[in-house]
């Protein structure tokens, strides 16, 4: 129940940021129209209670689309639920060079795979510019994070915890 109770309120605090964000843009879209807008027997006025009722609109539909497709995925700790900044670590005994040729070998989902002292990678996104991927060892355990574009993207559909879930199936399948 307290699962339940945390989600739900993760999932409010979205749809009130999304929807601060949206206001000034149905604001500025609903007072543009001159006049009222009919539509069959409803009158819609151009006031700000209609540009409210639009950014919560389209804020709901959003985030509830984000939660869902975060809760697709699955296993996600309670503390990452629907972060688009995501870190994990992972138990695994795979050298660093085989995760980076793996990496490499798939060019559909990684690009600029770069083996140092970690490993460095981009996540493409269709879109959008491509994600952030850092792989460092932690005593005896690999520290995969995984990163929107910017910081400030704050909605990404689960993408970058379905990234740090990829590659830690990638270590667990070479540690076996």
């Amino acid at each position: 129940m307290k699962k339940f109770f945390f989600k739900i309120l993760v999932v409010l605090t979205y749809i009130l940021r999304l929807m601060l964000i949206l206001l000034p843009i149905a604001w500025i879209i609903v007072n543009a129209k001159e006049g009222g807008w009919r539509y069959g027997f409803t009158f819609i006025q151009n006031n700000f209670e209609v540009a409210l009722f639009v950014s919560f609109a389209i804020s709901f539909l959003i985030s509830l689309y984000h939660a869902l497709s975060f809760d697709v995925i699955e296993g996600a700790p309670a503390e990452n639920y629907l972060k688009t900044s995501q870190d994990v670590l992972v138990s695994g005994n795979v050298e660093m060079y085989h995760l980076a040729s793996q990496m490499q070998e798939n060019t559909t989902r990684y690009k600029n795979v770069v083996l140092g002292d970690s490993i460095t990678a981009e996540r493409k996104v269709i879109f959008l510019p491509p994600d952030k991927i850092e792989i460092n060892m932690e005593n005896d355990k690999f520290a995969v994070s995984s990163r929107p574009f910017t910081k400030y993207w704050f909605i990404d559909f689960g993408r970058n915890f379905l990234n740090v879930k990829e590659i830690a199936q990638l270590i667990k399948a070479k540690s076996h």
